[in-house]
């Protein structure tokens, strides 16, 4: 998506830009060549993996946007299927050493005096009525 910097909005530049601030940050890179992410040629692994987790952020589909040959993306249709499904990725490693790094970023923004919390709950049930659980927050986004 880096070739496409100059047609974005202001906004989507935004976004852009704080996702590759992250992806420097935990240095994804490295981790993935940890977790067995690598490719014999063509789009490296993390600008693949960088382009796929920001169609979240841009509201887009993976289907639609892979099917309608978007040209916003740096590579083809298979390309993105081959590196979803590739069974020599390690992913449960990648997704522990992110969420270990997050963790422990986390962790020092609180003092010590302050109990460390992070929860999250993938749970499909909808909790409308609890509005007196501990430590609950809820997402304006699945309303």
């Amino acid at each position: 998506m880096t070739n496409i910097i100059s047609e974005m909005t202001p906004n989507e530049q935004k976004i852009q830009s704080r996702i590759d601030r992250f992806f420097g940050q935990i240095n994804l890179s490295k981790m993935l060549l940890q977790c067995n992410f690598y490719k014999e040629s063509g789009i490296h692994c993390a600008t693949v993996l960088k382009e796929l987790f920001s169609l979240v952020f841009y509201g887009q589909n993976l289907y639609r946007t892979l099917s309608m040959q978007n040209k916003d993306m740096s590579f083809k249709k298979n390309t993105a299927y081959r590196f979803l499904n590739a069974s020599r990725f390690n992913w449960e490693r990648l997704l522990l050493l992110i969420m270990t790094r997050l963790i422990s970023s986390v962790d020092r923004l609180t003092g010590n005096h302050r109990e460390s919390v992070l929860i999250f709950d993938d749970s499909l049930f909808s909790r409308n009525r609890s509005k007196k659980v501990e430590l609950l927050a809820k997402d304006s986004g699945s309303m």
